[in-house]
């Protein structure tokens, strides 16, 4: 089967991006709002509040695609237009 929205940790994702991030203040508000209950909703709060959205959306699209490539990878899938 292919992969699913479960095995696509999209919380990792965001805790990848928010650790990633060099302005060591935006980091750790990032990384904070993403402990506990409602998440992702502070996350995409905080998001649009530093005005990085484009690049938590590039950042996202980007690990999704390397989650797909070693999927297809792992089932002896060629890939065309990588």
């Amino acid at each position: 089967p292919l992969p699913t929205k479960f095995d696509i940790h999209e919380y990792d994702i965001m805790e990848k991006l928010c650790l990633s991030i060099k302005d060591k203040e935006v980091s750790n508000t990032m990384y904070s709002s993403i402990k506990g209950s409602g998440a992702f909703r502070r996350f995409k709060n905080n998001i649009h509040r530093y005005n990085i959205q484009d690049d938590w959306y590039e950042y996202r699209d980007a690990a999704i695609k390397e989650i797909a490539i070693e999927w297809c990878k792992d089932n002896n899938i060629e890939l065309r237009n990588e």
